[in-house]
């Protein structure tokens, strides 16, 4: 028994005092320039934009409500907060590997010995039995503190995951949201173009009727009435769709926020310019860049994994308990029993896959290491597309603004030469087609400033903190220690 005790302890110290096979996680430096080049402020560091409500900027309180529901409902966000718990309990239960496990018995053995194999008994004998097992595999080599490191990084990427996911909400139902408006707006336009286009006609049969022009002006004035006529379902389609798109990012049904989105509403008129700080703070204000970082820490782990059955392994069983051939006896002191077995496994021939499966893991980690670079320059892309995007919707907006006011004041003018008779009806025509056209234009090109905007705060990884609904239970109970 003393010998067994003292066993027991030299393999305890000797796993205190082992190494952990496989390589130690470092994050790897990746290549960030120093400033953006479609930026036209100087590169400074940004105040946690994953703090700011970047949306709120739009000012408007219908976009506001659709975000806060969005996030309380979203489907998504519930599958990823559903995957976090999974991968928690994966990495619960990885800890528990290096834990002894202890297991209750209790049998009855009725049996009896053949009489043909020389036994000296060979009656019917019963044996009653109960007591505990235990084992434990000794973390010798750390393969088991490689495992839990494995998920630990798990569950850090499904963390970052969640983040992610609820960034890529933010942007969805905002965009949603711009596209349902310019939608709305575009139908609007349109249908106010049609009913001008309908006095023109109402214009063009009367000079018809009185004889003071021919029935071109009257047949041409009735076409472009037609033409317009035809874009107004494409437009009442877009705001049904952007409609139901809406309803099913807040985790309800298609057609669940038509009664609150179909009345028309402008596009947002305000919003606030966007700090980009520095290309390096992506990596860590992106949720993406986190989420492949912490897969990239998984997979150095999973080469320690793999290592380590490349060593010996060692167990320790011991059992205690009772055992009787009957019950009367069974509770005595005399029918006590114990065992104690340390046991090593030593790998001598695997044919090679060991070997191969460390390979397999370290093509993985080279993998996972070149996923994680590009990420982080199809982030910086997407930063710099969105910057040159914004500057130049800006401008074209601009542009067409100034375009929209000329043309109402030609169309104006056009039509009260034409009434006069001082010009031709396809002045006016042609007034009424280029007003139109530019104002379609001028709201496509708003809303496609406010994508542009979307986009960068987007790619800058901005607005998920402020949003809420990512936050770990370790990161609430900080937080509440604060307060």
């Amino acid at each position: 028994m003393k010998k067994a005790r003292w066993l027991t302890i030299a393999l305890v110290l000797l796993c205190m005092g082992c190494a952990t096979v496989g390589p130690d996680y470092k994050r790897p430096a990746v290549e960030a320039p120093g400033k953006w080049t479609e930026s036209t402020k100087p590169a400074a560091a940004a105040l946690s934009l994953e703090d700011k409500a970047w949306w709120k900027s739009f000012g408007d309180p219908v976009l506001d409500s659709l975000i806060e529901q969005a996030v309380k409902s979203n489907l998504d966000l519930a599958q990823a907060r559903a995957r976090i718990v999974q991968a928690r309990s994966d990495l619960v239960a990885a800890g528990t590997a290096a834990l002894p496990t202890v297991n209750a018995k209790g049998s009855v053995t009725r049996s009896q010995n053949s009489q043909n194999d020389g036994s000296l008994i060979t009656d019917p004998t019963t044996v009653y039995k109960m007591g505990f097992d235990a084992s434990w595999e000794i973390d010798v080599f750390g393969g088991l503190r490689r495992k839990k490191e494995v998920y630990q990084a798990k569950l850090d990427a499904s963390v970052e995951d969640l983040r992610a996911t609820l960034l890529t909400l933010l942007g969805d139902v905002t965009q949603n949201y711009v596209d349902l408006r310019a939608n709305q707006e575009q139908l609007d336009i349109t249908r106010r173009n049609a009913q001008a286009q309908r006095e023109t006609v109402a214009v063009t049969r009367e000079r018809y009727r009185m004889g003071l022009t021919s029935y071109l002006d009257a047949a041409q004035a009735e076409a472009q009435l037609k033409l317009t006529e035809s874009n107004i379902p494409t437009y009442e389609i877009a705001v049904k769709q952007s409609i139901h798109r809406l309803g099913v990012l807040l985790g309800r049904s298609p057609d669940a926020m038509k009664a609150e989105l179909s009345k028309s509403s402008p596009l947002p008129q305000t919003w606030a310019s966007t700090e980009t700080g520095l290309p390096s703070e992506l990596l860590t204000r992106r949720p993406d860049l986190r989420k492949a970082e912490r897969q990239l820490a998984a997979a150095s782990a999973d080469i320690g994994v793999a290592t380590a059955d490349l060593y010996p392994k060692f167990d320790l069983t011991a059992g205690l308990g009772l055992q009787s051939s009957s019950t009367g006896s069974l509770l005595q002191a005399s029918s006590r029993y114990w065992s104690i077995a340390p046991v090593v496994s030593l790998p001598l021939f695997t044919g090679g896959k060991t070997r191969a499966a460390i390979e397999s893991k370290k093509a993985v980690y080279d993998e996972t290491l070149a996923r994680y670079r590009s990420t982080f320059n199809s982030a910086l892309e997407e930063v710099e597309n969105a910057l040159i995007s914004c500057r130049a919707q800006q401008e074209r907006h601009t542009v067409l603004a100034d375009s929209a006011a000329a043309y109402e004041d030609a169309l104006k003018l056009a039509t009260e030469r034409y009434r006069m008779g001082l010009t031709n009806f396809l002045d006016v025509l042609e007034a009424e087609k280029s007003l139109y056209g530019v104002q379609i234009n001028k709201s496509q090109s708003k809303a496609k400033l406010l994508t542009s905007l979307v986009s960068l705060n987007k790619a800058l990884g901005g607005g998920w903190k402020a949003a809420g609904a990512a936050e770990t239970p370790e990161e609430k109970e900080k937080e509440s220690a604060k307060n």
